[in-house]
């Protein structure tokens, strides 16, 4: 990765939005799928989290590194909360 320079805060702004938009459909979110690249920045800057095998975490979201998705693009994974709480009420 030597000469690559990641910039984390347009990781972090564009996982924002999704995360604000998620919120305002009534929808929970459950993780973010980020690129190797992302994953291995952000283990980087958390040494200690990774050498105690935590899990890592941005944003308070469990972080999955996924070959699919683009560097600055992540991928905010969504579950509908609304409908969740509908199945679990008795009616």
């Amino acid at each position: 990765m030597a000469g690559f320079v990641l910039w984390l805060s347009v990781v972090v702004d564009e996982a924002c939005t999704q995360i604000w938009e998620a919120w305002g459909s009534g929808e929970s979110v459950t993780s973010l799928r980020v690129s190797p690249a992302v994953y291995t920045a952000v283990a980087a800057a958390r040494p200690a989290e990774t050498a105690r095998d935590y899990p890592l975490m941005l944003l308070g979201l469990p972080l999955v590194a996924d070959l699919e998705v683009p560097t600055y693009a992540p991928v905010v994974v969504r579950k509908d909360a609304w409908k969740d709480a509908r199945k679990e009420t008795p009616c």
